[in-house]
């Protein structure tokens, strides 16, 4: 089967476009004469022209990167993947050339559509997520250009692909990139994904039992220590994932600064009248519970630490920041299976948590918000293995 990668590039251009026959007009004609006026609240109308600029941008960049390497095509070995088995491919690049690494990244994806209209949002979830690095001494050349080998192994327990339902659907997506000199290698295909065949689960259960248990990655920064009791301590400091904290505080810091300069711009220029207040309040009723919720999400993605117990007497899950700690627990015999979770995501990447399922009771979460997917396998290979 061949699929051809998929392309925005006229979406792109046609929503650049779009965008900045708006807010030309809107800028030369309203903005602009506003602040000459004096103004203050007319200066946030500047993000607008601002933020089609970027659109433009982008869409040069796009435009650049398709006129470089062409149409890409993913040559299925199989009319569709399935579920619990392989799925082995290759990538046609007729102008694909470089020294580095080709990334490789299969995500199972959960898209959503929320409202119509105006109001029409689209969401998208990781469900499921595996990576790989291709060296550039593994690519092959082909009739067509560079040939890049793809091999993974699907998942039994994820979902198929699902399109019945367009505001609900389960999508399978390849990305393939490189970063090259001048415009990067960035392409994505889709691809089917069929049920699992009857007697999958029985051999995926005997195949991850002969699998070795992972190993520790060489950057992990957890810390294990053995507790007096006999049970092994294992300390997800504070910081443990610097990007991600440096995002999220970020994007908190973005908008704590732009809301109180929206409040200061709009009660300046209406003077502190009632219309003011009103159309300060209106606004305050979204952007500031909003604007507390990221800082919220900042401050437990940058300073929590986390120290999960393991041992005989069962589990113990203590999180702490500012000097205030809770603790979650339960015994062993009450402890079943660990598993990966995708907890956080920022864009497509997602940082996983430790689900415990209970025989009895609520399942237990680990936010260990780990970006290597390699170290919270062995983390929670780990655990597991110090409550036997």
């Amino acid at each position: 089967m061949r699929i051809r990668s998929k392309s925005y590039l006229r979406f792109i251009w046609g929503f650049a476009i779009l965008w900045n026959l708006i807010a030309a007009p809107a800028t030369f004609l309203g903005a602009v004469p506003a602040i000459q006026e004096g103004r203050p609240g007319a200066w946030v109308a500047l993000t607008f022209p601002l933020a089609g600029v970027c659109l433009l941008l982008w869409a040069v960049q796009m435009s650049l990167r398709s006129w470089r390497f062409g149409p890409s095509w993913l040559e299925l070995d199989d009319a569709m993947a399935t579920l619990g088995g392989p799925l082995r491919a290759r990538i046609a690049a007729p102008r694909l050339r470089g020294d580095g690494p080709i990334l490789l990244t299969l995500s199972c994806i959960n898209r959503t559509v929320t409202g119509s209209g105006s109001d029409r949002s689209t969401w998208e979830k990781v469900v499921w997520q595996e990576e790989q690095a291709v060296s550039s001494d593994a690519v092959e050349a082909g009739p067509e250009g560079a040939l890049v080998q793809v091999s993974f192994r699907l998942p039994f327990d994820a979902p198929p692909t699902q399109q019945d339902n367009p505001r609900d659907e389960i999508l399978w997506r390849l990305q393939a990139r490189a970063r090259l000199s001048g415009v990067d290698y960035d392409e994505v295909f889709e691809i089917p994904v069929a049920p699992a065949p009857a007697g999958a689960a029985q051999a995926d259960a005997a195949r991850n039992a002969r699998q070795p248990a992972p190993g520790r990655p060489d950057a992990s920064r957890i810390l294990i220590e053995a507790d007096a009791a006999g049970g092994t301590r294992f300390v997800l400091p504070a910081f443990r994932n610097l990007k991600a904290s440096l995002v999220t505080g970020l994007f908190a810091s973005m908008f704590v600064g732009g809301a109180g300069l929206f409040f200061f711009l709009v009660r300046s220029a209406l003077h502190g009248n009632w219309f003011s207040l009103f159309v300060s309040g209106a606004i305050g009723i979204v952007l500031v519970p909003f604007t507390l919720l990221l800082v919220l999400i900042a401050l437990h993605t940058g300073l929590v630490d986390t120290r999960v117990l393991a041992g005989p007497a069962g589990l113990a899950i203590t999180s702490g920041i500012f000097g205030l700690s809770w603790t979650r627990s339960a015994p062993t015999d009450d402890v079943g299976d660990i598993s990966l979770k995708v907890g956080m995501q920022v864009g497509m990447v997602p940082y996983y948590d430790l689900k415990i399922a209970r025989r009895s009771g609520r399942p237990l979460t680990i936010s260990a918000m780990l970006r290597d997917k390699r170290e919270a396998e062995w983390l929670a290979a780990e655990i597991k293995k110090s409550l036997r």
